[in-house]
Order: structure tokens, then sequence, then C-alpha cells
């Protein structure tokens, strides 16, 4: 449902009942879940297309190219990147547009770690400095950590139904999902990134007795 729901904020597809939503009078700039490669010319043609003058800019080189690692693709042709590769350039092409409202369906997907962060770091600057909003389909749960002020869980079943809850905190969003998938999340005191706890733990016990499944201060040695 969640594909689906952004398809139909970015107007691709229709509501089978009701209105369409009202964002028509919005500048959507949207980066699909499935990434095509039919582009014939390379990653610079591209962006420089969808960028214009920007594309030049110191800005766009330390905002953009340099944090999704876009630089040493430029004289790439679309057609030779790997996925993680051709998911990065199109996220930057997504970014790259001005736009009032950003959608980004799965842009984890076939990153790695690093990567993962390198992109939520990147969303979520270009958004702030642009005053705008990102809507972000995420299942990586540090990813979505540090992109996600808000955020909307997603129940039902895959392919026939789905249903949206209203947008919440990110705290209260993620407890309501972990705790409906019996998992529970510390932060990692050095790194700051989301860990999860071994099943059973003291941690664990700790977090699901009190009911914050998102988010309890790892223990020390001394407290384990």
């Amino acid at each position: 449902g969640k594909t689906t729901f952004v398809k139909l904020l970015a107007g691709i597809e229709k509501p089978d009942k009701g209105e369409p939503i009202g964002v028509s009078d919005l500048t959507v700039s949207y980066k699909p879940q499935y990434i095509s490669a039919e582009y014939t010319g390379t990653v610079q043609e591209l962006l420089r297309t969808i960028a214009e003058k920007d594309f030049t800019s110191s800005w766009y080189k330390s905002e953009i190219l340099r944090p999704l690692n876009i630089e040493r693709l430029l004289d790439r042709n679309i057609a030779e990147l790997s996925g993680g590769e051709l998911q990065r350039v199109a996220i930057a092409a997504c970014l790259s547009r001005k736009a009032r409202l950003y959608l980004l369906d799965e842009p984890s997907a076939y990153l790695d770690v690093e990567e993962r962060l390198a992109m939520a770091k990147a969303v979520k600057r270009i958004v702030e400095e642009r005053n705008t909003t990102a809507f972000v389909v995420e299942h990586d749960v540090v990813a979505q950590d540090f992109i996600a002020d808000r955020i909307m869980v997603f129940t039902g079943k895959p392919g026939k139904h789905g249903i949206a809850k209203p947008p919440t905190s990110l705290r209260d969003g993620m407890n309501s999902f972990l705790k409906e998938m019996n998992v529970t999340f510390r932060r990692d005191p050095t790194t700051k990134r989301p860990r999860v706890n071994k099943e059973g733990s003291r941690l664990d016990r700790y977090q699901k007795e009190i009911g914050e499944y998102y988010y309890v201060r790892a223990l020390t040695k001394e407290e384990e």
C-alpha cells in the first residue's frame, strides 16, 4: 500500500473511490521504487539536464554529488551502472529538482549501511535548506531514524489491502510498529545509531515491560 500511496501523491495512479489527492498545485519530484536504466546518456548528462545551472555550483557538488558519491560516476553511462550506483543517481536526480514535495520510494534499496546513512542525511539536509517536504517510503530503521520527523505506519496484507495510520511523531510511530513486530531497539551510546536488542535480554525485557520498544539508553557493562 505504501508504493500505491506514493503513486497517488505523485499523480501516477488514480484512486478507485473518492477524489484525487489534492497535491496538483504542488511541484513534485518523484523517485520510484523500481528504477529504469533505459536512459542512453551519461550520469553527467542526466543530472546536468535536470539541475541546469545548479549543476556547476559549489552547493550542488557539496550537497548532492559528494554525499551520494556521484562524482566518480559522472562519465559512466546510465545503462552500465550497478543497482546501488543507479539508486544513488536516481536519488541525486530526484533531489536535483526544485520541488515543494519530494517522494522517494525505498531509497535505501541496494545501498550499504554507510551509503544509507549518507543518503538519509542528504535528503534531510536538502529538505531543511529548501524549507520543503519529503515523503519517504523506507523499511530501514537506521535510515528512517536519520530522515524522519514524523512517520506513518502502514498495516494490512501486501498486494491485497493496506491501512495507512495518521502521521505521528517518529517515536510514537516506531514504538507502535516495533510493538507489533515484538522487537526492541536501543541507541548505541558511541555511534548514536539504533541497535536491535537480543530477544530475551535484560534490556529487551525491560523495554517491553515499560512499553518503550523504540530506544532506551544502552546499558553499560557494569549495569548488565
